[in-house]
């Protein structure tokens, strides 16, 4: 006679995580976090963590979490490429530049301020800095 049976182990393991996944979908089913971006920023400036983007320069945060990036007069579309690779806001500078010339838009890059959000894609990025779209 078996003390254990095979069978019924993996049937009480199955069962436990049917069950735990079951009450964990009805937990947090209609979650929604408690902060904004805007807030969550305004608490970490309070206790002291370092934003990158605080320091200024062509790219700044602003308080609803979106950044303002700043493009000169005369700069190349790989010089706007190489900076906003840098600061982590699109994935790849190849990728950017390759749009830009696909679409034949070297030169319609126009200079100015614009407001980029961090769910902002590559192409939407490309239309805010050509057509002037803020």
């Amino acid at each position: 006679m078996k003390l254990i049976d095979g069978k019924s182990v993996l049937l009480g393991l199955g069962l436990g995580i049917m069950l735990t996944s079951l009450l964990g979908i009805i937990f947090f089913a209609g979650y929604k976090p408690r902060l904004s971006d805007a807030e969550i920023i305004s608490h970490a400036r309070r206790l002291g963590m370092v934003d990158r983007y605080e320091s200024g320069g062509d790219i700044r945060r602003k308080e609803d979490g979106s950044l303002v990036f700043t493009i000169h007069e005369n700069e190349s579309f790989t010089d706007v490429s190489r900076k906003l690779y840098e600061a982590g806001i699109i994935e790849s500078s190849i990728e950017f530049e390759i749009m830009i010339k696909k679409e034949k838009l070297e030169n319609s890059i126009k200079p100015g301020e614009y407001n980029i959000s961090f769910n902002d894609d590559t192409r939407e990025i490309i239309e805010k800095i050509t057509d002037g779209k803020e």
